[in-house]
Protein backbone atom coordinates (compact mmCIF):
# COMPACT_ATOMS: atom_id res chain seq x y z
CA UNK A 1 0.00 0.00 0.00
CA UNK A 2 1.02 3.54 -0.79
CA UNK A 3 2.70 5.46 1.95
CA UNK A 4 2.07 9.37 1.91
CA UNK A 5 5.07 11.61 1.24
CA UNK A 6 3.83 14.34 3.45
CA UNK A 7 3.65 11.61 6.48
CA UNK A 8 6.91 10.06 5.87
CA UNK A 9 8.40 14.07 6.39
CA UNK A 10 6.39 14.50 9.54
CA UNK A 11 7.86 11.31 11.13
CA UNK A 12 11.54 12.54 9.69
CA UNK A 13 10.66 16.11 11.29
CA UNK A 14 10.05 14.76 14.49
CA UNK A 15 13.63 12.36 14.08
CA UNK A 16 15.57 15.55 13.71
CA UNK A 17 13.98 17.45 16.74
CA UNK A 18 14.94 14.54 18.70
CA UNK A 19 18.26 14.29 17.05
CA UNK A 20 18.75 18.33 18.23
CA UNK A 21 17.56 18.07 21.68
CA UNK A 22 20.07 15.19 22.22
CA UNK A 23 22.95 17.58 20.68
CA UNK A 24 21.65 20.26 23.22
CA UNK A 25 22.07 18.36 26.07
CA UNK A 26 24.65 16.83 25.77
CA UNK A 27 26.42 20.69 24.64
CA UNK A 28 24.54 21.69 27.87
CA UNK A 29 26.45 18.63 30.06
CA UNK A 30 29.81 19.18 27.90
CA UNK A 31 30.27 16.26 26.20
CA UNK A 32 28.92 12.88 25.15
CA UNK A 33 28.00 9.39 26.84
CA UNK A 34 28.75 6.01 25.43
CA UNK A 35 24.51 5.76 25.58
CA UNK A 36 24.44 9.39 23.58
CA UNK A 37 26.54 8.07 21.15
CA UNK A 38 24.20 4.79 20.73
CA UNK A 39 20.95 7.10 20.63
CA UNK A 40 22.68 9.59 18.10
CA UNK A 41 23.73 6.35 16.12
CA UNK A 42 19.78 5.00 16.51
CA UNK A 43 18.11 8.37 15.38
CA UNK A 44 20.72 9.19 12.62
CA UNK A 45 19.91 5.62 11.33
CA UNK A 46 16.04 5.91 11.59
CA UNK A 47 16.73 9.69 9.62
CA UNK A 48 19.00 7.61 6.79
CA UNK A 49 15.77 5.04 6.82
CA UNK A 50 13.07 7.55 6.39
CA UNK A 51 15.32 9.76 3.74
CA UNK A 52 15.52 6.24 1.35
CA UNK A 53 11.69 5.58 2.03
CA UNK A 54 10.76 9.20 0.79
CA UNK A 55 13.21 9.31 -2.00
CA UNK A 56 11.75 5.88 -2.89
CA UNK A 57 7.95 6.91 -2.34
CA UNK A 58 8.12 9.91 -4.74
CA UNK A 59 9.94 7.84 -7.35
CA UNK A 60 6.71 5.13 -7.13
CA UNK A 61 4.42 8.14 -7.20
CA UNK A 62 5.89 9.10 -10.25
CA UNK A 63 5.75 5.99 -11.64
CA UNK A 64 2.23 5.89 -11.25
CA UNK A 65 0.96 9.43 -12.77
CA UNK A 66 2.61 8.07 -15.40
CA UNK A 67 1.52 4.53 -15.71
CA UNK A 68 -2.01 6.46 -15.26
CA UNK A 69 -1.62 8.81 -17.99
CA UNK A 70 -0.56 5.79 -20.21
CA UNK A 71 -3.59 3.84 -19.08
CA UNK A 72 -6.33 7.60 -19.65
CA UNK A 73 -4.76 7.12 -23.35
CA UNK A 74 -5.11 3.52 -24.04
CA UNK A 75 -9.13 3.70 -22.91
CA UNK A 76 -9.33 6.70 -25.14
CA UNK A 77 -7.85 5.66 -28.03
CA UNK A 78 -11.25 4.33 -29.60
CA UNK A 79 -9.86 0.71 -30.06
CA UNK A 80 -12.20 -1.88 -28.54
CA UNK A 81 -10.10 -4.87 -28.08
CA UNK A 82 -9.22 -5.01 -24.46
CA UNK A 83 -8.51 -8.24 -22.86
CA UNK A 84 -10.18 -7.36 -19.77
CA UNK A 85 -6.66 -6.95 -17.83
CA UNK A 86 -6.24 -3.43 -18.56
CA UNK A 87 -4.14 -3.74 -21.45
CA UNK A 88 -4.59 -3.46 -25.49
CA UNK A 89 -4.82 -7.03 -27.06
CA UNK A 90 -3.06 -5.99 -30.31
CA UNK A 91 -4.00 -7.31 -33.78
CA UNK A 92 -2.34 -7.48 -37.06
CA UNK A 93 -3.79 -4.47 -37.63
CA UNK A 94 -2.63 -2.44 -34.19
CA UNK A 95 0.79 -4.11 -34.10
CA UNK A 96 1.69 -2.27 -37.46
CA UNK A 97 0.32 0.94 -35.82
CA UNK A 98 2.04 0.60 -32.38
CA UNK A 99 5.26 -0.95 -33.37
CA UNK A 100 7.04 2.27 -35.27
CA UNK A 101 10.40 1.51 -37.35
CA UNK A 102 13.21 2.76 -35.27
CA UNK A 103 13.99 6.19 -35.17
CA UNK A 104 10.84 6.66 -36.51
CA UNK A 105 8.55 7.51 -33.26
CA UNK A 106 10.51 8.19 -29.77
CA UNK A 107 9.60 5.71 -26.81
CA UNK A 108 8.81 7.08 -23.80
CA UNK A 109 10.59 6.19 -20.63
CA UNK A 110 8.24 2.60 -19.52
CA UNK A 111 8.23 1.96 -23.06
CA UNK A 112 11.95 1.57 -23.72
CA UNK A 113 12.55 0.10 -20.54
CA UNK A 114 9.77 -2.40 -21.70
CA UNK A 115 11.56 -2.91 -24.80
CA UNK A 116 15.41 -3.45 -23.66
CA UNK A 117 14.44 -6.03 -21.07
CA UNK A 118 12.53 -8.27 -23.51
CA UNK A 119 15.46 -7.42 -26.09
CA UNK A 120 17.79 -8.66 -22.92
CA UNK A 121 15.90 -11.30 -22.19
CA UNK A 122 15.30 -12.78 -26.06
CA UNK A 123 19.03 -12.19 -26.29
CA UNK A 124 19.68 -14.50 -23.46
CA UNK A 125 18.06 -17.43 -25.11
CA UNK A 126 19.06 -17.50 -28.21
CA UNK A 127 22.82 -18.57 -27.53
CA UNK A 128 22.61 -22.49 -28.21
CA UNK A 129 21.29 -25.06 -30.65
CA UNK A 130 17.13 -24.85 -29.41
CA UNK A 131 17.81 -21.86 -28.03
CA UNK A 132 15.52 -19.98 -30.61
CA UNK A 133 12.54 -21.57 -29.88
CA UNK A 134 12.09 -19.76 -27.11
CA UNK A 135 12.45 -16.60 -28.47
CA UNK A 136 8.84 -15.25 -28.90
CA UNK A 137 7.93 -12.14 -31.56
CA UNK A 138 7.46 -9.59 -28.85
CA UNK A 139 11.34 -10.34 -28.04
CA UNK A 140 12.22 -9.63 -31.88
CA UNK A 141 9.35 -6.64 -32.09
CA UNK A 142 10.89 -5.14 -29.10
CA UNK A 143 14.64 -5.57 -30.14
CA UNK A 144 13.71 -3.70 -33.71
CA UNK A 145 12.26 -0.72 -31.78
CA UNK A 146 15.66 -0.08 -30.61
CA UNK A 147 18.08 -0.84 -32.96
CA UNK A 148 18.67 -4.53 -32.50
CA UNK A 149 18.13 -6.88 -35.92
CA UNK A 150 19.86 -10.01 -34.34
CA UNK A 151 18.93 -11.64 -31.24
CA UNK A 152 21.26 -14.74 -31.90
CA UNK A 153 24.11 -12.62 -32.03
CA UNK A 154 27.04 -12.55 -29.89
CA UNK A 155 27.34 -9.31 -28.99
CA UNK A 156 24.53 -6.23 -29.01
CA UNK A 157 24.53 -2.76 -28.16
CA UNK A 158 21.89 -1.24 -25.94
CA UNK A 159 21.30 2.26 -26.23
CA UNK A 160 21.87 4.35 -23.09
CA UNK A 161 18.41 6.50 -21.99
CA UNK A 162 18.47 10.15 -21.52
CA UNK A 163 18.45 11.24 -17.78
CA UNK A 164 15.80 14.04 -18.24
CA UNK A 165 17.30 16.52 -15.52
CA UNK A 166 17.67 19.77 -16.98
CA UNK A 167 20.79 20.45 -17.66
CA UNK A 168 21.85 16.96 -19.33
CA UNK A 169 22.61 17.53 -22.81
CA UNK A 170 21.69 14.60 -25.18
CA UNK A 171 23.86 14.55 -28.61
CA UNK A 172 22.49 11.49 -30.46
CA UNK A 173 19.59 12.45 -32.64
CA UNK A 174 16.34 11.35 -32.62
CA UNK A 175 15.94 10.26 -29.36
CA UNK A 176 13.64 13.67 -27.69
CA UNK A 177 11.12 12.79 -25.70
CA UNK A 178 7.49 12.32 -26.94
CA UNK A 179 4.02 11.43 -25.58
CA UNK A 180 3.57 7.81 -24.94
CA UNK A 181 1.76 5.70 -27.36
CA UNK A 182 -1.89 4.16 -26.72
CA UNK A 183 -1.59 0.58 -26.42
CA UNK A 184 1.40 -0.12 -24.44
CA UNK A 185 1.68 -2.58 -22.03
CA UNK A 186 2.53 -2.35 -18.60
CA UNK A 187 5.37 -4.89 -17.15
CA UNK A 188 7.63 -4.58 -14.85
CA UNK A 189 10.98 -2.35 -15.04
CA UNK A 190 13.75 -3.55 -17.16
CA UNK A 191 17.39 -3.88 -17.72
CA UNK A 192 18.29 -0.32 -18.73
CA UNK A 193 15.83 1.41 -16.24
CA UNK A 194 17.53 -0.40 -13.39
CA UNK A 195 21.11 -0.16 -14.49
CA UNK A 196 20.55 3.91 -14.47
CA UNK A 197 19.40 3.81 -11.33
CA UNK A 198 22.26 1.68 -10.10
CA UNK A 199 24.48 4.26 -11.74
CA UNK A 200 22.71 6.62 -9.73
CA UNK A 201 22.61 4.71 -6.72
CA UNK A 202 26.15 3.94 -6.25
CA UNK A 203 27.37 6.90 -8.08
CA UNK A 204 26.64 10.24 -6.36
CA UNK A 205 28.57 12.78 -9.22
CA UNK A 206 26.16 11.77 -11.81
CA UNK A 207 23.70 13.06 -9.19
CA UNK A 208 24.56 16.25 -10.08
CA UNK A 209 27.17 16.31 -13.22
CA UNK A 210 26.37 17.24 -16.20
CA UNK A 211 26.66 13.93 -18.75
CA UNK A 212 27.17 14.38 -22.47
CA UNK A 213 25.56 11.39 -24.98
CA UNK A 214 27.58 11.22 -27.74
CA UNK A 215 27.42 8.49 -30.66
CA UNK A 216 31.13 8.01 -31.02
CA UNK A 217 33.65 7.58 -28.78
CA UNK A 218 37.02 10.12 -30.42
CA UNK A 219 38.68 12.20 -28.40
CA UNK A 220 36.14 15.44 -27.55
CA UNK A 221 38.10 19.00 -27.21
CA UNK A 222 35.17 21.22 -25.07
CA UNK A 223 36.43 24.86 -25.60
CA UNK A 224 36.91 27.23 -22.73
CA UNK A 225 37.14 31.20 -22.49
CA UNK A 226 37.98 33.15 -19.66
CA UNK A 227 37.78 37.04 -20.44
CA UNK A 228 36.95 37.89 -16.99
CA UNK A 229 40.35 39.95 -16.05
CA UNK A 230 39.26 42.19 -19.37
CA UNK A 231 37.25 45.14 -18.72
CA UNK A 232 36.13 48.58 -20.87
CA UNK A 233 37.30 51.97 -20.65
CA UNK A 234 35.94 55.58 -20.77
CA UNK A 235 37.33 57.07 -23.92
CA UNK A 236 37.89 60.88 -24.16
CA UNK A 237 36.47 62.80 -27.50
CA UNK A 238 38.05 61.67 -30.72
CA UNK A 239 40.66 59.10 -29.15
CA UNK A 240 41.38 56.15 -30.25
CA UNK A 241 39.90 52.43 -29.03
CA UNK A 242 43.17 51.07 -27.71
CA UNK A 243 44.84 48.29 -28.32
CA UNK A 244 42.99 45.21 -28.23
CA UNK A 245 42.84 42.16 -25.62
CA UNK A 246 42.01 38.72 -26.92
CA UNK A 247 39.59 36.40 -24.37
CA UNK A 248 41.58 33.11 -23.18
CA UNK A 249 40.53 30.65 -24.78
CA UNK A 250 41.76 27.27 -24.11
CA UNK A 251 39.88 23.53 -24.80
CA UNK A 252 39.56 20.21 -22.36
CA UNK A 253 39.66 16.79 -24.28
CA UNK A 254 37.23 14.38 -23.12
CA UNK A 255 38.46 10.59 -23.74
CA UNK A 256 36.21 7.14 -23.96
CA UNK A 257 37.98 5.49 -21.71
CA UNK A 258 36.02 1.62 -21.60
CA UNK A 259 35.10 -0.28 -18.06
CA UNK A 260 34.40 -3.35 -17.86
CA UNK A 261 31.49 -5.10 -15.43
CA UNK A 262 33.17 -8.33 -15.22
CA UNK A 263 32.17 -11.48 -15.94
CA UNK A 264 28.57 -12.17 -15.19
CA UNK A 265 27.64 -16.22 -14.82
CA UNK A 266 24.79 -17.31 -15.31
CA UNK A 267 23.20 -20.71 -15.66
CA UNK A 268 21.66 -22.16 -18.75
CA UNK A 269 18.12 -23.01 -16.96
CA UNK A 270 18.08 -19.52 -15.77
CA UNK A 271 18.00 -18.04 -19.00
CA UNK A 272 15.76 -19.94 -20.63
CA UNK A 273 13.35 -19.18 -17.89
CA UNK A 274 10.10 -17.41 -19.11
CA UNK A 275 9.23 -15.68 -15.53
CA UNK A 276 12.12 -14.68 -14.81
CA UNK A 277 12.91 -10.84 -14.78
CA UNK A 278 16.90 -11.74 -15.73
CA UNK A 279 16.73 -8.02 -17.12
CA UNK A 280 16.53 -6.33 -13.74
CA UNK A 281 18.76 -8.39 -12.15
CA UNK A 282 21.29 -8.23 -14.63
CA UNK A 283 20.61 -4.29 -14.88
CA UNK A 284 21.31 -4.52 -10.91
CA UNK A 285 24.91 -6.39 -11.17
CA UNK A 286 25.98 -4.99 -14.49
CA UNK A 287 25.12 -1.60 -12.99
CA UNK A 288 26.50 -1.68 -10.07
CA UNK A 289 29.78 -2.69 -10.97
CA UNK A 290 30.52 -0.06 -13.04
CA UNK A 291 28.73 2.59 -11.32
CA UNK A 292 31.17 2.07 -8.64
CA UNK A 293 34.57 2.08 -10.52
CA UNK A 294 33.40 5.07 -12.40
CA UNK A 295 32.21 7.05 -9.70
CA UNK A 296 35.45 6.29 -7.66
CA UNK A 297 36.71 7.94 -10.92
CA UNK A 298 34.79 11.04 -11.48
CA UNK A 299 35.23 11.76 -7.35
CA UNK A 300 39.22 11.22 -7.28
CA UNK A 301 40.77 9.95 -10.15
CA UNK A 302 44.04 11.53 -11.20
CA UNK A 303 43.45 12.00 -15.02
CA UNK A 304 45.79 11.39 -17.91
CA UNK A 305 45.10 7.70 -18.07
CA UNK A 306 41.57 7.80 -16.52
CA UNK A 307 38.65 10.40 -15.86
CA UNK A 308 39.86 13.42 -13.75
CA UNK A 309 38.24 12.99 -10.39
CA UNK A 310 36.09 16.14 -8.74
CA UNK A 311 38.42 16.17 -6.01
CA UNK A 312 41.20 16.41 -7.92
CA UNK A 313 40.36 19.18 -10.85
CA UNK A 314 38.67 21.06 -8.19
CA UNK A 315 41.36 23.77 -5.90
CA UNK A 316 41.36 24.25 -1.73
CA UNK A 317 38.68 27.00 -0.69
CA UNK A 318 39.51 26.57 2.88
CA UNK A 319 41.37 24.65 5.43
CA UNK A 320 40.82 23.61 8.64
CA UNK A 321 42.66 24.77 11.43
CA UNK A 322 42.29 21.20 13.07
CA UNK A 323 43.63 18.25 11.99
CA UNK A 324 40.89 15.62 13.13
CA UNK A 325 37.64 17.81 12.34
CA UNK A 326 36.20 21.46 11.21
CA UNK A 327 34.02 23.64 12.12
CA UNK A 328 30.86 25.46 11.21
CA UNK A 329 32.56 28.82 10.46
CA UNK A 330 34.98 27.02 8.03
CA UNK A 331 31.94 25.55 6.06
CA UNK A 332 30.82 29.00 5.52
CA UNK A 333 34.48 30.07 4.88
CA UNK A 334 33.92 27.41 2.43
CA UNK A 335 30.97 29.08 1.13
CA UNK A 336 32.44 31.99 0.48
CA UNK A 337 35.75 31.17 -1.41
CA UNK A 338 33.70 30.06 -4.50
CA UNK A 339 32.51 33.26 -6.59
CA UNK A 340 29.15 34.41 -5.84
CA UNK A 341 28.82 33.72 -10.03
CA UNK A 342 28.83 29.94 -9.37
CA UNK A 343 27.29 29.94 -5.63
CA UNK A 344 23.20 29.76 -7.23
CA UNK A 345 22.64 26.42 -8.26
CA UNK A 346 25.89 25.71 -6.20
CA UNK A 347 25.42 22.29 -3.60
CA UNK A 348 27.90 20.35 -1.39
CA UNK A 349 29.25 17.12 -1.34
CA UNK A 350 30.85 14.59 1.57
CA UNK A 351 30.86 11.37 2.17
CA UNK A 352 27.81 9.79 4.85
CA UNK A 353 30.39 9.66 7.58
CA UNK A 354 30.70 13.37 7.23
CA UNK A 355 27.03 14.11 7.14
CA UNK A 356 27.15 12.74 10.46
CA UNK A 357 29.78 15.30 11.48
CA UNK A 358 27.48 18.00 10.02
CA UNK A 359 24.12 17.30 11.36
CA UNK A 360 25.68 18.49 14.94
CA UNK A 361 27.36 21.78 14.14
CA UNK A 362 26.09 24.51 14.98
CA UNK A 363 26.71 28.30 13.64
CA UNK A 364 28.48 30.42 16.10
CA UNK A 365 26.61 33.48 15.81
CA UNK A 366 23.14 32.18 16.35
CA UNK A 367 23.66 28.80 18.00
CA UNK A 368 21.80 27.04 15.08
CA UNK A 369 22.33 24.35 13.13
CA UNK A 370 23.87 24.26 9.89
CA UNK A 371 21.81 21.37 8.77
CA UNK A 372 17.91 21.51 8.08
CA UNK A 373 15.82 18.87 6.91
CA UNK A 374 13.54 19.53 4.44
CA UNK A 375 10.49 18.71 5.55
CA UNK A 376 7.91 18.63 2.67
CA UNK A 377 7.24 17.12 -0.64
CA UNK A 378 10.08 18.57 -2.82
CA UNK A 379 12.02 20.05 -1.08
CA UNK A 380 15.76 18.89 -0.25
CA UNK A 381 17.54 18.73 2.64
CA UNK A 382 19.83 21.79 3.00
CA UNK A 383 23.48 23.03 4.74
CA UNK A 384 23.24 26.42 5.25
CA UNK A 385 20.86 27.07 2.84
CA UNK A 386 22.41 25.07 -0.30
CA UNK A 387 21.05 21.56 -0.90
CA UNK A 388 24.00 18.43 -0.79
CA UNK A 389 25.25 14.97 -2.01
CA UNK A 390 26.25 11.97 -0.73
CA UNK A 391 29.36 10.40 -2.10
CA UNK A 392 30.58 7.03 -0.47
CA UNK A 393 34.04 7.65 -3.00
CA UNK A 394 34.55 10.92 -1.02
CA UNK A 395 37.23 10.50 1.89
CA UNK A 396 35.69 9.75 5.28
CA UNK A 397 38.89 9.83 7.44
CA UNK A 398 39.22 12.69 9.96
CA UNK A 399 42.87 12.70 9.09
CA UNK A 400 45.47 15.36 8.22
CA UNK A 401 45.07 16.66 4.42
CA UNK A 402 41.83 14.97 3.87
CA UNK A 403 39.25 16.54 1.37
CA UNK A 404 36.18 16.24 2.85
CA UNK A 405 33.70 18.66 1.27
CA UNK A 406 33.50 19.61 -1.78
CA UNK A 407 31.34 23.11 -2.28
CA UNK A 408 29.82 24.80 -5.76
CA UNK A 409 28.59 24.89 -9.15
CA UNK A 410 28.99 20.66 -9.09
CA UNK A 411 26.95 20.68 -12.62
CA UNK A 412 30.00 22.08 -13.80
CA UNK A 413 31.32 18.80 -13.95
CA UNK A 414 31.07 16.95 -17.39
CA UNK A 415 30.81 13.01 -18.13
CA UNK A 416 30.83 12.14 -21.25
CA UNK A 417 29.08 8.72 -21.97
CA UNK A 418 29.27 6.83 -25.76
CA UNK A 419 25.94 6.28 -26.09
CA UNK A 420 25.69 2.38 -26.53
CA UNK A 421 26.23 -0.32 -23.67
CA UNK A 422 27.84 -3.27 -25.17
CA UNK A 423 26.77 -6.72 -24.25
CA UNK A 424 29.05 -9.83 -25.12
CA UNK A 425 27.93 -13.30 -24.31
CA UNK A 426 30.77 -16.15 -24.19
CA UNK A 427 29.15 -18.96 -25.04
CA UNK A 428 31.85 -21.73 -25.41
CA UNK A 429 34.05 -20.80 -22.31
CA UNK A 430 31.86 -21.97 -19.69
CA UNK A 431 30.17 -24.87 -21.88
CA UNK A 432 31.57 -27.62 -19.55
CA UNK A 433 29.25 -26.37 -16.53
CA UNK A 434 26.53 -25.29 -18.84
CA UNK A 435 27.25 -22.08 -17.96
CA UNK A 436 26.72 -18.17 -19.73
CA UNK A 437 29.09 -15.35 -19.37
CA UNK A 438 27.83 -11.83 -19.89
CA UNK A 439 29.67 -9.17 -19.71
CA UNK A 440 28.94 -4.88 -20.16
CA UNK A 441 31.23 -2.81 -21.36
CA UNK A 442 31.00 1.18 -21.43
CA UNK A 443 33.01 4.03 -22.33
CA UNK A 444 33.24 7.61 -20.40
CA UNK A 445 35.20 10.19 -19.35
CA UNK A 446 34.47 13.09 -16.70
CA UNK A 447 36.24 16.57 -15.86
CA UNK A 448 35.68 19.76 -13.99
CA UNK A 449 35.06 22.21 -16.93
CA UNK A 450 37.07 25.36 -15.51
CA UNK A 451 38.04 28.24 -17.67
CA UNK A 452 40.20 29.32 -14.67
CA UNK A 453 37.45 31.16 -11.95
CA UNK A 454 37.42 27.76 -10.03
CA UNK A 455 33.54 27.09 -9.51
CA UNK A 456 34.36 24.14 -7.78
CA UNK A 457 36.58 24.36 -4.21
CA UNK A 458 37.08 21.83 -1.33
CA UNK A 459 37.30 22.24 2.41
CA UNK A 460 40.50 20.12 3.58
CA UNK A 461 41.91 19.36 6.61
CA UNK A 462 45.31 21.16 8.11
Amino acid sequence: MSVNVNELMQQLGQEVDGLHKLQDDCDKRGGETPEDRIEFDKREEAIKGLERRIKNQQFLDEKDAELARIQHASNGNGNSNGNGNGNIALNSQSRDEFYYPIGQHPLSDIEFERCVSLTFQGWTRGFKPGGEATITQKHIDAAKRIGVMDLRAKEIELPIKKDYRAYQMQYRAGLDVATATAGKETIPQGFVNTLERALLTYGGMRQVATVLRTDSGNALPYPTMNDTTNKGVILAEATTIGTSIDPAFSSITFNAYKYSSKALLMSYEITQDSAFDLGALAGDWLGERIGRIQNDHFTTGAGSTLPKGITVAAVSGKTATATNTFTSDEVIDLIHSVDPAYREGASFMFHDTVLALIRKLKESTTNAYIWQPGLQAGIPNMLLGYPYTVNQSMSAALTTGQKLIVFGRLSKYLIRDVSTIRLVRLDERYADTDQIAFIAFMRSDGNLLDAGTRPVKWLNLA
